[in-house]
């Protein structure tokens, strides 16, 4: 069990951030479910059920109605996922992606510009998705899904032992009990004010959230039951020897918004490419873009705190003398 000297030994950990927005739903059919690496056929036809929707991103949007299909997949805190709805040739439709939380119902992601959705999990649980038509558009498509980590189990009553059975949440319980945490019921969308703990057990993480106290500060841990300790970070992030963090990569996802993957791969034209100098070194980072940051190549000014766009020198229209001259 734990002890106070365990709990002096406990590091500060990060916290992430989360978007809390709001999701309106009237009318629903049977959800679709949806795993990871999954095709699944869609046909949003004329008596298609209606839902009410608004985009949350623009300040005073409008309350909109469109006809569509709605989809349920479970992810876990961390992944990155990626959704793609390609509608079928011949088909006029036009997509419109919300994404919400089941657990709270807010809206955390939507787009209506492009065909691809992207978003980066806060906290594991279900995910309800709506492929909509805009402007009455129909159609068939096809919605692929991929980036999400199998085993997830999601904080909630669904599944989680309750007094109703008299059976005890010995997870929870040790939470009370060993760290003198108060666990809330359910993970909101936005936990980075919050104790966010990891409980991996046979392929399946369970994941409680808890108001932090003078023992552990907001952030994420993880359980290891080999050594009974809670550790900072998510689960598999933990090193046996020592955990470090990056905090430049920490300052980009934080500040900027930005989802840093885990290496640059060879072809970077469709990403966010940061060029960090410090210390005498230049370190490279890759994110998929977003509403800030469109696709290109940027630097990190320290003295501003700003990333500045890289300006690549115009061609040579005109060679004098082995002398570039741009006109």
């Amino acid at each position: 069990m734990f002890n106070q000297t365990v709990i002096n030994r406990i590091a500060t950990p990060f916290a992430i951030s989360g978007v809390i927005l709001s999701i309106f739903i009237d009318t629903a059919a049977a959800a679709t479910k949806l795993n990871n690496n999954d095709n699944v056929s869609g046909f949003i036809q004329t008596n298609a059920p209606s839902f009410r929707y608004r985009n949350d991103l623009l300040p005073n949007a409008p309350m909109e109605t469109a006809a569509g299909e709605e989809y349920l997949f479970n992810a876990q805190q961390g992944d990155t996922v990626r959704i793609n709805v390609k509608p079928e040739e011949g088909s006029t439709l036009s997509p419109i992606l919300v994404l919400s939380s089941s657990q709270t119902g807010n809206q955390v992601a939507y787009n209506d510009k492009t065909n691809l959705l992207v978003y980066q999990v806060p906290i594991s649980g279900e995910y309800k998705l709506l492929v909509l038509g805009r402007n009455n558009t129909r159609g068939r498509y096809t919605v692929s899904l991929s980036g999400i980590t199998p085993g997830t189990i999601a904080n909630n009553p669904s599944n989680q032992p309750s007094s109703s059975n008299q059976t005890t949440d010995k997870r929870k319980q040790l939470l009370q009990d060993d760290y003198g945490l108060r666990v809330l019921e359910n993970c909101p969308a936005a936990t980075g004010s919050l104790v966010v703990v990891s409980f991996p057990e046979s392929n399946q993480t369970y994941t409680y959230c808890a108001n932090p106290n003078r023992f552990l500060q907001a952030g994420q841990y993880t359980y290891d039951a080999s050594t009974e300790t809670l550790k900072p970070g998510r689960p598999g992030t933990q090193s046996a020897a020592n955990q470090t963090t990056d905090p430049r990569q920490e300052k980009l996802e934080d500040d900027y918004g930005l989802n840093i993957l885990s290496t640059c791969p060879s072809s970077t034209s469709s990403l966010v490419v940061i060029s960090y100098p410090e210390g005498g070194q230049t370190y490279r980072y890759c994110a998929d873009p977003n509403r800030v940051f469109p696709a290109g190549e940027y630097t990190y000014n320290a003295r501003t705190s700003s990333l500045e766009p890289v300006k690549k020198p115009e061609a040579c229209t005109v060679q004098v003398g082995g002398v570039c001259i741009v006109r």
